[in-house]
């Protein structure tokens, strides 16, 4: 978790008993930060998906106007 948490220094300076406990903990830390992480992604996709359309726009239907100035020269009719 930290650069100066090494095992041996931890083993060095604490207790066997504080040793767990820290360990302990930081795991804690990193699961309750994981989940957080998690429930903003998941809000960030959530709203991304109920995103309103432009008013007057419907996503399900093309654009006649724009396809015809973009494509309106390439279209051959029999």
């Amino acid at each position: 978790m930290f650069a100066w948490a090494t095992p041996e220094y931890l083993l060095d300076h604490m207790s066997i008993e504080e040793v767990f406990f820290y360990y302990d903990e930081g795991v804690q830390c990193e699961d309750w930060r994981a989940a957080l992480h998690a429930k903003w992604i998941g809000k960030l996709f959530e709203d991304k998906k109920q995103a309103k359309p432009p008013r007057g726009k419907n996503p399900d239907k093309p654009d006649k106007s724009k396809f015809y100035q973009h494509y309106g020269d390439q279209i051959e009719r029999g």
